[in-house]
């Protein structure tokens, strides 16, 4: 059977009658994509950590050309508060990250 087949279960019968029998079940373990490794939640975390950093560096690019189309020069004199609502928008973002847990049962 092809590596992409993890199991096929034959279904017969209808309504109340319905039987499912598992023919073929694929027993490689070495291709369990759901087995749990010891960084995930660290690697989630770093994801939503870019995420913020992105947001913010989006808002303030969109803010300051923003700034920049309206006045010549006036994107000088709004660029404190553009960065600082544009940090704003990414901790919002950066409130959204789960907290680190780690089980207490991993053999410790």
């Amino acid at each position: 059977m092809d590596k992409l087949v993890r199991r096929v279960t034959v279904v017969q019968g209808s309504k109340e009658h319905r039987h499912a029998t598992v023919v073929y079940e694929n027993d490689d373990e070495a291709d369990d994509e759901h087995e749990s490794h010891p960084f995930r939640p660290l690697e989630k975390a770093v994801r939503h950590l870019l995420r913020a950093e992105l947001i913010m560096a989006q808002e303030a690019y969109d803010r300051h050309v923003k700034s920049a189309s309206r006045r010549g020069s006036g994107w000088l004199l709004d660029a404190p508060t553009n960065v600082l609502r544009a940090q704003q928008k990414g901790l919002r973002e950066l409130r959204k990250i789960d907290s680190i847990t780690y089980d207490e049962d991993d053999g410790e």
